[in-house]
């Protein structure tokens, strides 16, 4: 029902009262509950994944008994796989907090050049020459490293299905067509490698490791596995790719798809993505970065920038408990651009605390080195 319309004069009148006395402010709305982080109970789980050593290391001068990597080691400053063993199993197992600790069941040394996807395998006198005069004769896909042959050779299928493994580590040379890594088994899924097709069966990872480059190349290899799952496991995987994507024809390179994330707001309900944050994505918010990006990097491998920024990257040493202290930091805090302090610094931040948050651990490590996990499988 329309109410009466007030003549000018009463109008004026309620105008002057209001002056005077001004009506009370309405009632404050409540907010709706807003949803809170459900955290569940669950102990620490230690792992002790075991590995099979394939270490490709064809004699090359019979007459002499010598090996490549001592050719390598003497010509070409390469590193000795010993010494390369033991470093990643000592990093991993002070990164994690003691919760990861590599158990080589197996170390072969092989003396032949493995198979390639062209059904070859190198003689020494071909290798020597790709290696140091030719590197364009290397082809994609013919010289890629054949998957297929190892898995039948070595009976990796039914070592891993019966628990006597649990990853495959390859330690081979320069060009020998391997990825930084592959998955096998049922419901296998990318991990910076494609999916190695027809192996059904428990999942598990063969790296490519080269014993011309270093430790800190080997955790590099492992941090991009570790994007791989952790997207996974938060269902992230595109803003994973999206911090790694520029245009690098231009100089200084340029973001692409600048529009499809605002990072920090994409952050807030994104554990994993939270921890991915640098300043060139997130300006003043950096958190610990990605592979190849510390919190100050302009562009890939930039772990030696000495321009400081503000960072939050060590609140995650008291996770599940992210204060938000905020530090100016440079190179200086995450290895003065060596790559494997650098790589070191990013993994002792992963979280490693008992329990769930939103149904996920809080031990990171328990997925990154565990990809026969049974919650990687699709539901029923």
């Amino acid at each position: 029902m329309n109410q009466p319309q007030k003549s000018l004069l009463q109008r004026i009148r309620d105008f002057f009262n209001n002056l005077i006395n001004p009506p009370p402010e309405p009632a404050a709305v409540p907010l709706a509950p807003q949803p809170t982080d459900e955290i569940t109970a669950e102990p620490l789980a230690p792992l002790a994944p075991r590995v099979l050593v394939l270490a490709f290391d064809p004699v090359i001068d019979p007459l002499k008994n010598t090996r490549l990597t001592d050719w390598g080691v003497k010509n070409r400053g390469w590193q000795r796989v010993d010494d390369l063993l033991a470093g990643y199993i000592q990093d991993i197992d002070e990164c994690s907090g003691g919760l990861v600790k590599y158990q080589i069941v197996q170390r072969l040394d092989v003396n032949a050049f493995p198979l390639r996807l062209n059904g070859k395998r190198f003689t020494a006198a071909e290798y020597l020459d790709l290696y140091t005069v030719n590197p364009g004769k290397y082809k994609e896909p013919d010289d890629r490293f054949d998957y297929q042959d190892i898995i039948k050779e070595y009976d990796l299928l039914a070592r891993v299905n019966s628990q006597e493994l649990d990853e495959v580590w390859l330690m081979t040379y320069p060009f020998s067509g391997t990825y930084e890594s592959v998955m096998c088994g049922t419901n296998a899924f990318w991990c910076n490698g494609p999916v190695i097709e027809n192996t059904p069966g428990r999942r598990f990872a063969i790296m490519g490791f080269s014993y011309e480059r270093g430790v800190g190349e080997m955790e590099e290899d492992l941090g991009h596995r570790t994007e791989s799952v952790m997207g996974r496991v938060y269902n992230c995987m595109d803003f994973v790719n999206w911090t790694y994507d520029y245009d690098r024809s231009r100089q200084p390179s340029v973001k692409n798809r600048t529009e499809a994330y605002d990072a920090v707001k994409f952050a807030e309900t994104n554990l994993f993505a939270k921890f991915l944050l640098y300043d060139r994505i997130a300006p003043g918010g950096a958190q610990c970065g990605n592979v190849h990006y510390a919190p100050n990097s302009q562009k890939d491998y930039e772990w030696g920038n000495p321009t400081p920024v503000v960072t939050y990257a060590d609140d995650w040493l008291s996770f599940p408990n992210l204060p938000r202290t905020p530090k100016t930091q440079d190179a200086r805090a995450w290895g003065g651009g060596d790559i494997r302090g650098h790589h070191r610094w990013w993994f002792q931040r992963f979280p490693k605390a008992a329990g769930r948050m939103n149904g996920i651990r809080l031990n990171w490590w328990s997925y990154i080195c565990n990809v026969a996990d049974p919650e990687f499988d699709p539901p029923v």
